[in-house]
């Protein structure tokens, strides 16, 4: 086999590769989250981000004085 031929065999294999793996991301995405797997670790915090600092503000700061 001619090198070129065989450069030209490797790329048309990693190509269907390539596209095999997409197509099955594609189709197996959705069902991940319905398996039961665990979420992600940004997802598992031990407070919720509504618990933010409350600053009262009054009229007097910020202004002239």
């Amino acid at each position: 086999m001619v090198p070129k031929e065989l450069v030209a065999l490797c790329g048309r294999i990693a190509l269907v590769v390539l596209v095999f793996a997409f197509v099955a991301g594609i189709i197996v995405g959705p069902l991940l989250p319905k398996s039961g797997l665990p979420h992600s670790v940004t997802a598992a915090q031990d407070r919720p981000a509504s618990e933010l600092i409350r600053v009262k503000a009054t009229p007097g700061s910020g202004g002239r004085g």
